[in-house]
């Protein structure tokens, strides 16, 4: 019965996901004459008993997300706005990262610095979408190692070409212990 109702939960998340992507991903927009209003983003993460979603109102600086070592990560990552979404970035510690999966187009990964690389959508500004969405899982590498998933959305702005963008910076530690999230 446990069986049943755990293949169902990763179903149902899965459909959920597949519409989601289907809908940012079709939804070409026409970008506005003016866009003041900031794009939307979020980022979840599921694994080793740990289910989170960060998102444009968390407040990044008042806590840190201690991962597993070794432990498999499910992650998803969006990035909207309704005027269209220019870039989508994730830069994180390629040392302390393994991705269990390739990330596939149309996202790519260049390494920024010996010690970062990033993940990278770019929209088009002739054939704007309203966003997308990237999922997989990684693995933290790692003993008692701090460091951060840096993350990037930016619209078009408006005809106008004024970038609304939202950045943060998701504080994690790597080390034998539950995943858990520390509030300071």
């Amino acid at each position: 019965m446990k069986k049943n109702k755990t293949l169902l939960a990763k179903l149902t998340s899965h459909t959920l996901i597949f519409v989601i992507l289907i809908g940012l991903q079709s939804c070409t927009v026409d970008i506005p004459d003016s866009d003041t209003t900031p794009p939307q983003f979020s980022f979840r993460i599921t694994g080793d008993g740990f289910d989170q979603t960060f998102d444009q109102n968390t407040d990044f600086h008042s806590f840190q997300l201690n991962l597993r070592e070794d432990a498999e990560y499910d992650f998803i990552l969006t990035g909207s706005d309704t005027g269209g979404v220019k870039e989508i970035t994730w830069q994180y510690p390629h040392d302390y990262i393994e991705f269990v999966d390739p990330i596939s187009s149309p996202w790519t990964v260049t390494r920024t610095s010996g010690l970062s690389s990033q993940i990278s959508w770019q929209g088009d500004f002739t054939n704007a979408i309203t966003g997308n969405i990237l999922t997989g899982k990684f693995k933290p590498n790692g003993e008692l190692v701090a460091f951060s998933f840096d993350f990037g959305v930016k619209d078009f702005g408006g005809q106008s070409g004024t970038v609304n963008s939202f950045f943060a910076s998701l504080n994690l530690f790597s080390g034998n212990h539950n995943t858990e999230i520390v509030i300071f």
